[in-house]
């Protein structure tokens, strides 16, 4: 019989990226989380990760686990969500850990952030063999409607200043890496800062959509107060509120640098070939206006 990999939020799309990566090299795949939306070919098991007896279940008989944690940024909240994983992954080959964002060096007193060194430091802590990832920013943010209505005007608005270099990173990609964490005994217990091919600045990210759609575009750089403002009724007023913290942490002096990458040393640690940005335009942008999207 086969591994069984358990994806933590396979709903959603980032552990949904990684189930369907997962799915396409020949693995079981179980789900967990609040809903069971997701990929075709999962196995789900419902519940939340307040719930140690939901998160043992969804454990039971799995060799390897993704784990990418819900949007939340209460730290007693993660702290439970953590320990009733780590209570639960006992025996686990291997665990990797999705932070889904970059961790600046030192302490900063934005939850969102906080929330998820103490959970790094958790993990890897725990006795628990694991691999942490983390990325920066998405490109598939990108290719939200709220975006998309934007490029059809000629604009591409983001909540980071224009002169920040940032190694975007699409959701395929950090399937793959995941999937091959997984087989790295060698980087059991370290946490690595993972990006894209492509480190740009807001107005080359604009010029390379400019080029492979064929008409202007101007990168916009939003305040994290018209983004919060924006986001709160998609994500919620909490949540929209915590990510806005970190958009204003990176806008000041201290946040230049936090999203580049090397994307040579990710390629040769890793052996994943990352997508170049205008393949991921070409992909997910113009394909789709060919098709008579919205754009």
């Amino acid at each position: 019989m086969s591994d069984t990999y358990l994806v933590i939020g396979a709903g959603g799309t980032q552990g949904g990226a990684v189930a369907r990566r997962l799915l396409r090299d020949g693995h079981r795949v179980r789900g967990f989380g609040r809903s069971t939306a997701g990929p075709s070919g999962v196995d789900w098991v419902r519940g939340d990760l307040a719930d140690p007896a939901a998160v043992r279940a969804a454990f039971d008989g799995v060799t390897r686990a993704s784990v990418t944690l819900p949007m939340e940024f209460e730290p007693a909240a993660v702290a439970r969500h953590v320990d009733n994983i780590v209570a639960a992954a006992d025996g686990l080959e291997r665990l990797v850990y999705n932070t889904g964002n970059r961790i600046p060096v030192a302490r900063t007193g934005v939850a969102a952030f906080e929330s998820k060194r103490d959970a790094v430091e958790a993990f890897l802590s725990s006795g628990v063999p694991t691999i942490v990832l983390r990325p920066p920013v998405y490109l598939d943010n990108l290719a939200a409607p709220w975006a998309r209505a934007a490029l059809a005007n000629g604009f591409l608005p983001y909540p980071l200043p224009e002169g920040h270099r940032v190694a975007w990173l699409a959701h395929d990609d950090l399937g793959a890496l995941t999937a091959a964490a997984f087989d790295r005994d060698d980087l059991t217990g370290t946490a690595i800062d993972v990006g894209g091919r492509d480190a740009v600045t807001g107005p080359e990210l604009a010029a390379a959509f400019a080029s492979v759609l064929g008409r202007e575009i101007r990168y916009v750089s939003v305040h994290a107060d018209t983004y919060e403002e924006e986001m709160a009724p998609v994500l919620g007023a909490a949540v929209a509120a915590g990510v806005a913290d970190t958009y204003r942490w990176l806008a000041a002096p201290e946040g230049i640098g936090l999203y580049e990458g090397d994307a040579d040393k990710v390629e040769a640690l890793f052996g994943v070939e990352l997508t170049p940005l205008r393949t991921w335009i070409e992909r997910n942008i113009r394909t789709e206006r060919n098709a008579g999207a919205m754009l």
